[in-house]
């Protein structure tokens, strides 16, 4: 009998090495360059209103083009804190923000969340950022106005605003495997903006295709993987948006934003000498994923109204084969399985202006996912969560230098539909519903010291609610479904500082503690899922984050330096043994650019990471590293740009998971044009 993505225990019969890490003195960075605010689209962004944006905490699109970071989870590596990782078996990008993964930490487009509603999370490899202006990344204290799941904080991706009357961006690029034999991958973009007086239009297309890549020449053949070109690396991601707005008055501002996203992919196979770990020869013919919402802002006198609603779409396809020909699927683990999923949502936030000096954020939100599934010969199953959430933020100015932020939340979620599949009786029938609740709270206490430092310190009480998946997958028949699953909650404190050292060099600091309740783990359990024993996702686990983030720029004439440094300690209180994955104890980044002259500049960056566990069992462990880039760029005048890049040049062989290696050496060529 055939497996699915979600197949019960009853189908089934049979079924580095450490290198010493680089520690970068925070000679380093301050807030890089920032890019043109006007461009960014402000009413997309989720703040605590009369409070000042910390340094560290997003990325502009002029340093995601610097650091050639064309995937969301790339970008993201430039913020300190956040670890990119992955999801070998599934090829999926993913980051960690201080230990906290895409389902604790979701993910919001100008505010509208856009995670897929089955697992909580999106594949950020399938996220591009040429047309993004910014991203911001709340840590554990964050808005209580994003609304619910925030328990890690919030990744916020900021679309393009134009503010011209006419301007344009187009580039294209190429990359090469280590010997420059030929193209391995090309991209393409453009971006167009319209401005007049009462109306702009913001227009983004992006095409990326790449057939495979290199592996670096030190990699020695597995059962699964021969080197050379990554075996089933292939990857197909086209991205259309389209952002009306209409300006009617004063600051009032409305919008209709579309994102068409369609992609392809291969799943590399297992490439590891771990004899427990089977390699997989999965395929996914298509990840869809478009979402329509409409985003506004009204002034009322002192006061101001914002609202947002949304439809977001997914559909994908999963293919699993019985070898690396990709033809056959005769064997129980192959099978043919298709999502259609789609999300409903309103949310509506007023910001009064109590007083001169106080700032009260009132929000509501509400959130409808349904899941719909099956596998070929099979009936469609469907799921359905509804979330609501209702949240209150006040900030209270003492002075123009010290301000108390409170904030107060409750989350609830309920299950509508739930089925499931009996594949001997070819029945379908209720899954027992699970309903959840969770009350949030936080306190945050501001200061400027000068005009140049200022500081923070944070408590707060987030919570997120079990999945759809983590409440009712079979986990291709080796699990049980828990429906009584309760919402994870974490606490979190932080203390913060960052300012002016001199006036080259910036300086920021932050150290923190999160300590997790009801953490979702999986569990051996007595019962038989065929002829092993079953797990099943349960609310057994407590654990702690705490750690340490360094980091800063300095700018001296033609140089400019950037870096920044993670001490992440976590622990699974509740049970040693049992590993917390993909994330490094230490872990640092530093960028140097030296502009030559008037035309020419040329950058070098580092990244470096100690090792990681990639599983639970502390079997699978992916080895330490240390990564070169290097570019050279062309500049003769503001419109035109050209680049050359050499990635891992040391042809470094490393991974984020054990047994799913990283590109070697690659080459890529780029030019941008702006008018």
């Amino acid at each position: 009998m055939k497996l699915s993505r979600r197949t019960p225990p009853s189908m089934l019969g049979r079924v580095a090495r450490k290198l010493p890490l680089f520690i970068t003195v925070p000679l380093c960075a301050a807030p890089a360059a920032h890019a043109d605010e006007a461009a960014s689209f402000s009413l997309g962004r989720v703040e605590i209103t009369g409070t000042r944006p910390r340094d560290d905490t997003s990325v502009d699109a002029q340093t995601m083009r610097r650091a050639d970071a064309d995937t969301v989870g790339a970008a993201l590596v430039q913020v300190p804190g956040v670890v990119l990782s992955k999801v070998g078996a599934r090829n999926e990008q993913m980051v960690q923000v201080r230990g906290f993964d895409l389902r604790q930490t979701p993910i919001f487009i100008d505010g509208v969340p856009v995670y897929v509603p089955y697992d909580g999370y999106v594949d950020l490899g399938r996220f591009n950022t040429f047309d993004l202006s910014r991203i911001q990344v709340e840590k554990g204290f964050s808005s209580m106005l994003y609304g619910a799941n925030t328990l890690g904080g919030a990744i916020n991706l900021i679309g393009r605003r134009p503010s011209k009357p006419l301007e344009a961006e187009a580039g294209v690029g190429l990359a090469s495997d280590r010997k420059i034999s030929g193209a391995d991958a090309r991209w393409a973009y453009t971006n167009l903006g319209l401005r007049q007086t009462q109306w702009y239009a913001q227009l983004s297309a992006s095409a990326v295709s790449q057939d495979q890549y290199p592996l670096p020449a030190s990699f020695r053949p597995t059962v699964a993987e021969d080197g050379g070109a990554r075996n089933n690396s292939d990857q197909f991601d086209r991205k259309l948006s389209m952002k009306l707005g209409w300006l009617p008055r004063g600051d009032d501002e409305y919008t209709l934003n579309l994102i068409d996203q369609h992609g392809s992919k291969g799943t590399p196979p297992y490439a590891g000498n771990v004899a427990s770990v089977a390699p997989r020869y999965w395929r996914w013919p298509y990840w869809d994923k478009q979402s329509v919402y409409a985003v506004s802002r009204t002034g009322l006198g002192e006061h101001v109204l914002k609202l947002r609603a949304f439809h977001d779409t997914f559909r994908n396809s999963l293919f699993t084969y019985d070898d690396a020909s990709y033809t056959t699927q005769k064997k129980p683990s192959s099978f043919q399985s298709w999502y259609d999923d789609y999300s409903n949502g309103l949310s509506s936030q007023i910001d009064l202006a109590l007083a001169q000096a106080n700032t009260l954020g009132l929000a509501a939100h509400w959130k409808e996912d349904i899941h719909r599934e099956h596998n070929a010969g099979e009936p469609v199953r469907h799921f359905k969560d509804d979330t609501t959430s209702v949240a209150a933020e006040d900030t209270q100015r003492f002075s123009p230098e010290l301000r108390l932020i409170t904030g107060v939340g409750h989350d609830s979620r309920h299950t509508q539909q739930a089925e499931d599949y009996n594949s001997k009786t070819g029945k379908i029938s209720e899954f027992v519903h699970g309903d959840g609740s969770a009350n949030n709270a936080q306190l945050a206490l501001q200061q400027d010291f000068d005009p140049q430092w200022h500081g923070q310190v944070s408590l707060a009480r987030k919570s997120r609610f079990p999945t759809i998946k983590d409440r009712y997958s079979y986990r291709l028949g080796t699990a049980l479904p828990n429906a009584d699953l309760l919402p994870e909650r974490a606490t979190h404190l932080e203390l913060s500082l960052g300012g002016q050292a001199t006036t080259w060099l910036h300086l920021q600091a932050a150290v923190f503690r999160s300590n997790i309740q009801n953490l979702i783990q999986s569990v051996t359990i007595s019962t038989l899922c065929g002829s092993t024993a079953c797990t099943q996702m349960q609310n057994i686990g407590q654990a702690r984050a705490q750690g340490l983030e360094l980091g800063g720029e300095a700018k001296l004439g033609a140089w400019q330096l950037d870096s920044h440094y993670q001490l992440l300690n976590r622990k699974n209180l509740s049970n040693p043994a049992l590993k917390l994955t993909d994330t490094p104890r230490q872990q640092a980044m530093a960028h140097v650019g030296w502009r030559a002259d008037s035309a020419w500049s040329l950058h070098a960056q580092l990244t470096g990471a100690s090792s990681r566990y990639s599983s639970s069992d502390g079997v699978q462990v992916a080895g330490g590293y240390g990564v070169l880039d290097l570019k050279a760029a062309w500049q003769a005048n503001p419109q035109v740009a050209l680049e050359a890049s050499v990635h891992n040049v040391g042809d470094r062989l490393y991974a984020y998971t054990e047994g799913f290696p990283e590109p070697g050496r690659q080459w890529l060529l780029q030019a941008r044009v702006n008018w």
